[in-house]
């Protein structure tokens, strides 16, 4: 498709319309630089400038440079918009959710890390989006005992092995409720499986660990 865009350059004088000829008439990318602007055609001395627009790509939002005041080209105060709106032409706050139907903007159309988390509301992350599980002390193997719950004086380490299926490494914490120290020693990820060690130090007068952990994960699509 073939986009044409001109603009005319006159002064008001008391007999009509006067052309303003010969002028140096570009549109520039903001931003841009007046050397990369596309230059516009006068037509004969007639004042009128034009140009062809003649890839998809080169469409969008255009600022209108001229040299009537800086040979080397200044912004004259108007714009343009050839073809189809880009992003260029966004102005701050100039979209809001009322002016997008559902399902217009989907994740094929959002480039990837262009979101994070400074671009939203602490409202947007809810739990209902999070995958999460828990588990305690009766669904731990100790290693030695082969026991559930283990034995904090005989075992050194307590396997878990998670229920759900994850695509990427939960984020796991345990919170302890026995005198011995227990702490989180290895996490695996095995076909979609977590795995789950924990180690046992200095083990206090309760005989048998006594504790949650918490898995988490961004939900799946």
């Amino acid at each position: 498709m073939m986009y044409r865009y001109g603009i005319s350059y006159y002064t008001a004088e008391e007999d009509g319309r006067k052309p303003q000829s010969g002028l140096d008439v570009r549109l520039l990318r903001p931003g841009a630089d007046w050397q990369t602007g596309i230059p516009l055609i006068e037509t004969g001395k007639s004042g009128y400038y034009e140009c062809l627009i003649k890839e998809e790509k080169d469409c969008g939002f255009y600022e209108i440079w001229d040299n009537r005041n800086d040979p080397n080209g200044s912004f004259s105060g108007k714009y343009c918009t050839i073809g189809k709106l880009d992003a260029r032409g966004l102005q701050d706050r100039c979209i809001y959710s009322n002016h997008i139907e559902d399902g217009a903007v989907t994740a094929t159309k959002i480039a990837k890390e262009s979101i994070s988390a400074i671009h939203l509301d602490n409202s947007t992350f809810k739990l209902s989006k999070l995958q999460h599980e828990i588990q305690n002390e009766y669904r731990g193997t100790g290693d030695k005992t082969q026991q559930s719950p283990a034995l904090t004086k005989e075992d050194k380490f307590i396997f878990h092995k998670l229920d759900q299926e994850y695509d990427e490494m939960p984020f796991v914490q345990i919170s302890n409720m026995c005198d011995s120290h227990l702490f989180i020693d290895n996490l695996k990820l095995d076909k979609n499986m977590v795995t789950v060690t924990l180690g046992i130090a200095m083990p206090g007068e309760g005989e048998v660990a006594k504790y949650q952990i918490l898995a988490i994960a961004t939900d799946k699509p």
